[in-house]
């Protein structure tokens, strides 16, 4: 674990704080984050599961993913600001939308994930090797 990452939503209600993982931030391209986020991709800052402390009013949406466990989706209740996703395939981490940190410079995308569901309007996809794999 590393840096120190803190956030929360538009409206101050709710905050949250973890440590970074060792895996890369990357831009997801799914049809799940596009709808949402509103927009062609997610920017997503993976923390340590047991490291992060969230607001107990974060509301939390569940549905299919892509492998057929749950993923969870969690936003502000009051101002509707994207907040996390977790999922149970990847239960050791908790990606958090990277606009909604403190100090969003510190996000650096490695790679693009489901590049190949990305809308041709958005030019965001990052190409290196293995990026676009599910």
């Amino acid at each position: 674990m590393s840096d120190k990452i803190e956030g929360g939503c538009k409206c101050g209600l709710v905050r949250y704080s973890g440590f970074r993982s060792d895996l890369p931030m990357f831009r997801c391209h799914c049809r799940d984050c596009q709808q949402l986020t509103g927009s062609g991709h997610s920017e997503m800052v993976p923390l340590v599961a047991k490291s992060v402390s969230i607001g107990d009013a974060l509301k939390t949406f569940e549905m299919a993913g892509g492998s057929g466990l749950s993923t969870f989706s969690g936003f502000c209740p009051n101002c509707g600001s994207p907040l996390i996703r977790r999922s149970e395939r990847m239960s050791d981490c908790i990606y958090v939308h990277a606009a909604s940190m403190d100090d969003p410079s510190k996000y650096h995308p490695a790679k693009s994930i489901y590049s190949e569901a990305a809308q041709a309007w958005d030019e965001a996809v990052i190409t290196t090797e293995g990026a676009g794999t599910k």
